[in-house]
């Protein structure tokens, strides 16, 4: 299991700067939270795009700054820093970040009944087979087989 992959698996967005608040990494949470692809970000100081991010301080001061809700612009979000220790030398920080409207939808989805849970679940598991074999009609076909419904079922859970 490689680190790159289990970053990319979680829902929250996550940022690792290094030692001069320069970008060394992010997901694609976070990527789509700061609206700005890695490969144009990384090597530039995070504050080119988070006017008021705190990882400069956290790594100035070796103080991690858990749970805190943050506001920029329009995005309210939670966001924990901590530093990167490296034999006695801080080298870095990451950043977790998770939107208020991630937490929001995370708490409506627990209110959701089992069908509606269950519904969203296949919609979820239609949409990404067919982004394995394509949309066309020879895609869906082999998607309906994968998913072991006929074609019929797939085109009425795709318009549900």
């Amino acid at each position: 299991m490689q680190v790159h992959s289990v970053l990319e698996s979680l829902q929250q967005g996550i940022l690792i700067c290094d030692q001069h608040s320069r970008i060394v990494f992010f997901n694609q949470v976070y990527s789509d939270f700061i609206g700005v692809p890695l490969e144009t970000a990384k090597g530039h100081k995070i504050t080119e795009y988070r006017k008021s991010a705190i990882a400069p301080e956290v790594i100035w001061s070796g103080i991690p700054v858990e749970g805190m809700v943050r506001r920029e612009g329009t995005q309210e979000y939670f966001a924990s820093v901590y530093p990167i220790w490296e034999e006695h030398h801080i080298r870095g920080s990451i950043s977790i970040v998770t939107s208020l409207v991630q937490f929001e939808k995370r708490e409506s989805e627990a209110h959701m009944t089992l069908e509606e849970r269950v519904r969203r679940f296949e919609r979820q598991e239609i949409k990404n087979t067919l982004l394995l074999y394509g949309r066309d009609m020879e895609g869906k076909q082999k998607a309906a087989k994968e998913l072991g419904i006929s074609l019929a079922t797939l085109y009425n859970k795709i318009k549900e």
